[in-house]
């Protein structure tokens, strides 16, 4: 397929965004010059805006790259965004990682901004090949191998992934079409330029086509862990940290087959915003899930994997905030663990959202707070202490931030827990996510 067909592959790959509104990732490299012109075919109807990552670092050649760019959008028409990126201290992901994240976070947030369909990148064939070199030389697993995704979920989108760069190169030559090269894109201190200008080159020599080797190679890897993922959406095992019933059975994790398994911990770390997974963790779940030793796994971040009654429990590094509030009518308020909210009505009904529920007088002044020493309340004619009684069904780290609900200085309800009379025109409403 020659990028004459880009046009069609285009409608065919991502029907829902002809006609729409996208953002164009420019660099001012051959790639992503090539895209823009590209995308601005008529026959797709696209509303094209642009957005330059202008790397502060890299200084007076950062500057002619802007400038680049911002005069090719001026002569098309096409609206530029200048996003700059200051340095800042590499974090353990690693430098190159860190501007990645970087970037896609600044130009999905002009998409936001914008009201716009998604963002556009230049990532073509070869990038797939060297990603898949770069992943081995870094011992990574298949989830790494699979190359790149063609669209996210995120709104990222990469229409050039069928061709390569000689193929782009060629096309914008043809049409005397100029763009600009940067020069770090030849410094060898780099593992990408090394693999692109050493290690694959001596790779053709051998093997003439490993370049379609490493794209299929990648391609089949995706499909099957495109398989793994939809297996793990329709067991439904996730854990919500925060949910108040928030672990799973461990028996149910144990049927699953180790290397499903394996891709749960890593789906399930990065639903909770944790950072990579290690081999070591993952062979510590294995051990946690199959012989219940050890009973914990700790993860990136200081977050815990921990088996607890029969369940397995994401426990996070800091538990949540004490805090006391004064309740009014028509009032939600948020706690402090995340997505909990007391809500307070009058003559209301429960609402379906509501997890919890309790009616008190609308003449007694109501606050919510989390627990205190000390704190105990009458059962069956024993006085027993609150956080015994909260210890029973909630997990450990949320035993220091679970509601009570005083009247006056009395408890009067703990929700999910215990309660007192609960009569009156007040309806009190504890929400929760998960």
């Amino acid at each position: 397929m020659s990028l004459e067909d880009f046009p069609r592959h285009f409608a065919d790959r991502f029907p829902e965004l002809v006609g729409g509104r996208l953002l164009v990732a420019l660099s001012g490299g051959p790639d992503s010059v090539a895209l823009l012109h590209l995308l601005a075919d008529p026959s797709l109807g696209l509303e094209l805006e642009a957005a330059h990552v202008h790397h502060v670092a890299r200084r007076a050649e950062a500057d002619r790259d802007a400038e680049f760019c911002r005069a090719l959008c001026e002569r098309r028409g096409v609206p530029f965004h200048l996003l700059r990126l200051a340095p800042e201290p590499a974090p353990r992901e690693g430098r190159e990682a860190a501007w990645r994240h970087r970037r896609y976070r600044a130009l999905l947030e002009v998409v936001a901004q914008r009201s716009l369909d998604a963002v556009a990148t230049a990532h073509h064939r070869d990038d797939v090949a060297e990603g898949v070199i770069m992943q081995l030389l870094r011992g990574a697993g298949p989830r790494a191998l699979a190359g790149i995704a063609a669209a996210t979920d995120a709104g990222v989108i990469r229409p050039l992934l069928p061709w390569r760069r000689l193929e782009i190169v060629d096309w914008l030559q043809r049409r005397g079409i100029p763009w600009i090269e940067d020069s770090s894109n030849a410094d060898l201190g780099h593992l990408r330029n090394r693999v692109r200008h050493v290690v694959l080159p001596e790779l053709r020599s051998s093997s003439p086509r490993i370049d379609d080797h490493l794209v299929h190679l990648a391609d089949a890897l995706a499909a099957d862990e495109a398989l793994f993922a939809d297996s793990l959406e329709r067991a439904a095992l996730w854990i919500s940290p925060w949910a108040p019933v928030g672990g799973v059975p461990v028996d149910d994790l144990r049927a699953l087959a180790r290397p499903l398994r394996s891709r749960w911990l890593h789906a399930q770390a990065a639903r909770a915003g944790i950072g990579r997974v290690t081999r070591r963790q993952t062979a510590l779940l294995h051990r946690l899930v199959e012989a219940s030793v050890p009973r914990s796994v700790t993860l990136a971040d200081r977050w815990r994997l921990l088996l607890a009654r029969g369940r397995l429990w994401l426990e996070p590094p800091v538990a949540p905030q004490p805090y006391q509030h004064r309740l009014e009518v028509g009032s939600l308020t948020a706690l402090s663990i995340p997505g909990w909210r007391v809500r307070l009505t009058l003559d209301g009904s429960p609402s379906p959202q509501a997890r919890w529920h309790w009616r008190t007088s609308p003449s007694t002044p109501l606050t919510v707070r989390s627990p205190q020493p000390g704190d105990a309340v009458e059962v069956a004619g024993t006085r027993l202490g609150v956080p015994r009684l909260i210890a029973r069904v909630a997990p450990r780290h949320l035993r220091s931030a679970w509601p009570l609900l005083c009247e006056n200085a009395r408890i009067a309800w703990i929700p999910g827990v215990w309660q007192g009379t609960s009569t009156g025109a007040l309806l009190v409403e504890v929400l929760t996510d998960g």
